[in-house]
């Protein structure tokens, strides 16, 4: 196979489903990226056998964001920057949603996405690109951040498939989960090919960090059947904005064009 190694920058809008921007660099080309469970719930059954009974529990897995829907348009497309005109005082914060999810809102020329003020935020955050209402942003602790952006765990006990003398218990409890790392893909429409990876990623304030494979299975042209790792870092600021480095290496089946 055909080793390429590769780097560049990324810059990204977040969004509900996930995010939208583009890759220069060794790779070149926008992408979305959808998260899982972002747009609906993820929700997994499991029978846990007791003496006298079973007892029926769902895990449930929901992102809780207010962030606003992606857009028709991609907000790169045309040749557009939003970053060229970011809003004055947009401050540090999470970037919530790099691959795993959808993209967002759509950014016209020269302003931010749509429904949120020109140089502000989204309702209910802190004016001039400040945190929301409550958070400290010298607070660096992400379960206090977790108020704005996080994945809700809970384990659900259903009454209707416990047996015995489980039948018809109910309960709920919500996990912590300090080690979670949330889930996706994002796919990257570049030149030779659609390059499509898996990432586990975790944010904090102001800053977001990836472990991205390759899919070579749902990946076109060049990359089809490739392999490889890829890890990413990105400076986040409220409202929406992430923006920074990438590298790894991706083997190919054979030498790229031009190569």
């Amino acid at each position: 196979m055909y080793e390429m190694p590769v780097c560049g920058e990324i810059k990204a809008l977040a969004c509900k489903e996930g995010s939208s921007g583009i890759f220069t660099g060794s790779i070149e080309g926008m992408y979305q990226g959808y998260r899982f469970g972002s747009t609906t719930p993820d929700e997994q059954h499991f029978v846990l056998e007791a003496q006298n009974g079973t007892i029926a529990l769902t895990l449930h897995q929901e992102i809780v964001t207010p962030l606003p829907p992606r857009p028709a348009e991609h907000p790169f497309a045309g040749g557009k920057d939003p970053f060229a005109n970011m809003p004055a005082g947009v401050g540090h914060g999470l970037l919530v949603g790099v691959g795993a999810g959808g993209p967002p809102a759509g950014v016209g020329a020269g302003g931010p996405p749509a429904g949120m003020r020109l140089g502000g935020p989204p309702p209910g955050m802190g004016p001039g690109g400040g945190p929301p209402p409550g958070v400290d942003m010298a607070d660096t602790d992400t379960t206090r951040f977790k108020k704005v952006f996080y994945m809700q765990v809970k384990l659900q006990v259903d009454p209707e498939q416990s047996t015995g003398i489980f039948a018809g218990a109910t309960g709920e409890m919500e996990l912590a989960t300090p080690a979670y790392r949330m889930a996706g893909y994002l796919v990257i429409n570049a030149k030779d090919g659609d390059l499509r990876l898996t990432f586990l990623e975790k944010g904090q304030l102001g800053q977001l960090t990836a472990d991205l494979w390759v899919d070579g299975e749902q990946s076109t042209g060049i990359y089809k059947n490739a392999k490889g790792e890829l890890t990413f870092a990105l400076t986040t600021r409220l409202p929406n904005y992430g923006q920074g480095s990438y590298q790894g290496t991706i083997w190919l089946e054979q030498a790229p064009p031009g190569a």
